[in-house]
């Protein structure tokens, strides 16, 4: 159940970071996947604060055009979105 796969993915979260540190790609992989987690919960204000971290961690790695940023960067938008923000989404969508 959900539950469960945020209780798993907050473990791997935690064995990740302290294996390699916070600023490492599989930490933000995870924080990507338990911000979905959280926002299939009903839990926006969560899956925002998770996805910004992931996004910070990736355009250090791979700059502000990377695939992999845009596509945290629609989540993100999202988020907004799921926050009663449409401007803040359309503007990130852009």
């Amino acid at each position: 159940d959900q539950h469960t796969k945020r209780e798993m993915l907050e473990r791997s979260l935690e064995i990740k970071e302290k294996h390699y540190g916070p600023e490492h790609l599989e930490v933000a992989t995870t924080l990507h996947n338990l911000a979905n987690a959280h926002g299939d919960l009903g839990d926006p204000h969560t899956k925002r604060e998770m996805l910004q971290r992931a996004l910070e961690v990736q355009e250090k790695h791979y700059g502000p055009d990377h695939f992999v940023v845009a596509r945290t960067l629609h989540n993100l938008a999202n988020a907004h979105g799921d926050l009663g923000d449409p401007h803040t989404k359309r503007e990130m969508l852009q």
